[in-house]
């Protein structure tokens, strides 16, 4: 080697480790004058292809196995393994009739899985010192006062709290006059009172009538005393209780899709699937008076004034970010209630020992069933660190759908051996 070839090795080495020690001098902390720069997964729409891995074949043949069975036109399916999102996915149509299927990102009508939506708003109203399970409903010691409140026929709805709502002991009984949500007509019969029917004229029919058991006493479930939360919901909070909802629990955890659903098929929102009843009575009269018969999924129910009991639009995926929220687990996500008020909404308060806002409880496998004409849900926390929800938009010929759907996701899930490492929720928008 040449003494200038040498020379030139040698200044280039200098070189380089001047250049590394200005670049190491320091920490990311420490940059002076730009930010380090970290790259970013794009979030996007998840799709069918993102969670299509032979290894998940087992999930993919039982759902199809349910979809055949309960002739179910279409459905979507989510599964979380230790508070990742490891499999999102759709089965059939979200129209059948233009030949759409079902992905990930389509919205469903949930039914009463939108209870457990409004028992996590009350209970984090409790967490935050505005709320207590104890408190009155109506009356001057209550939080509703004045009109529609004050025709009230039984002194024993004054003893009614907001744990005897939330865990359906208030004291209605639906062999008295039937469901109170679903009765329009009956109403403006029996009360003289003009289509369309409001809440504040179902919550006026209710309290002028008898009161059948004590309040803390018996268990009687309530579609009633659900969208009666959504008003104590309002009055706490002085905001609308769709609103309050999305900009309190939904939107702060990355949930943007979720919201209350319209009636009529006309009020389809952007990505929403369509309804089908295959149950032999889908033909019933219009709940707006208008007195025409029309298919039960588009204008059987009112699903806005139903909205805190049954009326919420959602993804699997919504329900599942929802779900590690108040699952227990705290793996990844902190729960946003108190370990006191997780055990309240599993195990019960009171002398009657119901779960808040779950249906069903049973050790460790926690579930929410919902139903509407065209909607069947089934959202599940289960053992050993899985979660899972199946909604369809189907009501199926015969029922079952919550015991098939619980049996066959169950063994789908035992059948698989290696779980995605990727976490899903951090791609989905």
């Amino acid at each position: 080697m040449s003494i200038r070839t040498w020379l030139a090795t040698a200044f280039s080495l200098a070189i380089i480790v001047i250049t590394l020690t200005a670049v190491n001098q320091y920490s990311p902390e420490e940059t002076p004058d730009s930010e380090i720069i970290v790259p970013l997964i794009d979030k996007v729409p998840l799709t069918n292809e993102m969670s299509d891995f032979a290894g998940l074949e087992p999930v993919d043949s039982m759902v199809n196995r349910v979809m055949r069975s309960l002739r179910l036109t279409g459905a979507t399916v989510a599964v979380v393994k230790d508070e990742k999102l490891v499999y999102a996915k759709g089965f059939g149509y979200a129209d059948k009739e233009n030949k759409v299927e079902v992905e990930p990102y389509h919205l469903f009508r949930i039914g009463s899985v939108s209870k457990l939506v409004t028992a996590i708003g009350v209970l984090k109203l409790v967490n935050d010192g505005e709320l207590s399970l104890d408190d009155y409903v109506f009356g001057e010691r209550g939080i509703l006062k004045g009109k529609p409140y004050d025709n009230i026929k039984n002194r024993n709805i004054y003893q009614i709290k907001i744990k005897h709502l939330l865990n359906h002991t208030a004291g209605w009984s639906l062999i008295t006059y039937g469901d109170p949500m679903f009765i329009p007509h009956k109403i403006h019969k029996m009360d003289n009172v003009k289509y369309p029917i409001e809440f504040d004229d179902v919550i006026r029919f209710v309290l002028k009538r008898h009161l059948p058991y004590r309040p803390g006493t018996r268990f009687e479930y309530s579609n009633f005393g659900y969208t009666l939360l959504g008003r104590v919901i309002e009055e706490v909070a002085g905001d609308d209780y769709e609103d309050w909802i999305k900009d309190e629990i939904l939107s702060p955890n990355n949930i943007k899709n979720m919201k209350i659903a319209g009636s009529f098929e006309g009020d389809r929102e952007k990505n929403e699937v369509k309804y089908y009843d295959n149950s032999p009575d889908n033909q019933i009269l219009s709940f707006d008076g208008s007195g025409e018969k029309i298919y039960k999924p588009y204008g059987a129910d009112d699903i806005e004034m139903l909205g805190p009991a049954g009326g919420w639009l959602a993804t699997g995926i919504d329900l599942m970010r929802l779900l590690v929220l108040v699952d227990g687990y705290s793996k990844r996500y902190k729960d946003i209630l108190s370990p006191d008020l997780i055990d309240k909404m599993v195990n019960g308060v009171g002398g009657i020992k119901r779960p808040l806002g779950w249906r069903s409880v049973s050790g460790e496998h926690w579930w929410r069933t919902g139903t509407l004409s065209g909607t069947s849900a089934l959202l599940t926390r289960d053992v050993n660190g899985y979660s899972w929800v199946i909604i369809a938009n189907t009501t199926p010929r015969r029922g079952g759908f919550p015991s098939t759907s619980r049996w066959a996701i169950r063994e789908g899930i035992k059948l698989v051996q290696s779980w995605p490492s990727e976490d899903l929720f951090e791609r989905s928008e």
